[in-house]
């Protein structure tokens, strides 16, 4: 994958839903969150906080957090026991989570500040991530948006939860999907509502 060209790297990166079982090195993480940082000029070193997530132990503690909630709910009830467990050891088989936090500002415009510029430093992260055979899944699923997993992850008062990038080496990645046209994204300002 190396020697990609920026254009080419945006095209060919997927989002990896199936992991090998191959460890995810910790230094890896951190040099490329580094590097994704720096590749963010807008980025303030105190406006963002990362938990990684990368021992079978941790991994079974984070996954029961996420899945806390749907246990408790209607539809979780209705869910089989297996199929819950099966649900479970797919996210516990993932190498590692990094847990994305944005520290909240001190006012709307500061916050959406803080929170679009971690954004772009994981999708940087998940770039440079692509380059060298690392592959992620961006996972902001509501289910999983609920107190006793803030708490679980050690979600501060001043933060936000941004998402969790699931990571690990992929064996063959997907094809690519078809995508919206820019074109039909467009309109153009007439100075009247449109």
């Amino acid at each position: 994958m190396k020697g990609l060209n920026l254009t080419q790297l945006i095209r060919e990166r997927r989002s990896i839903r199936k992991c090998n079982s191959k460890p995810v090195e910790q230094e890896l993480v951190v040099e490329l969150l580094s590097s994704a940082a720096r590749l963010q000029p807008s980025i303030d070193a105190g406006s963002w906080r990362v938990v990684y997530s990368g021992t079978p132990e941790a991994n079974k503690r984070l996954v029961d957090y996420m899945f806390a909630q749907i246990s408790q709910s209607k539809l979780g009830k209705l869910i089989p026991g297996k199929l819950a467990d099966v649900f479970k050891k797919r996210f516990t088989d993932i190498p590692g989570h990094v847990i994305v936090m944005s520290t909240v500002g001190p006012d709307r415009l500061s916050d959406d500040r803080n929170y679009s510029a971690v954004c772009a430093m994981m999708q940087s992260f998940q770039l440079l991530g692509w380059e060298r055979g690392l592959g992620m899944l961006w996972d902001t699923e509501s289910m999983i948006q609920h107190e006793g997993f803030f708490k679980g992850i050690g979600l501060r008062e001043d933060e936000r939860f941004v998402g969790i990038l699931h990571l690990g080496y992929y064996d063959k990645a997907p094809k690519s999907r078809k995508r919206t046209p820019a074109e039909q994204k467009w309109t153009v300002f007439q100075g009247y509502a449109t």
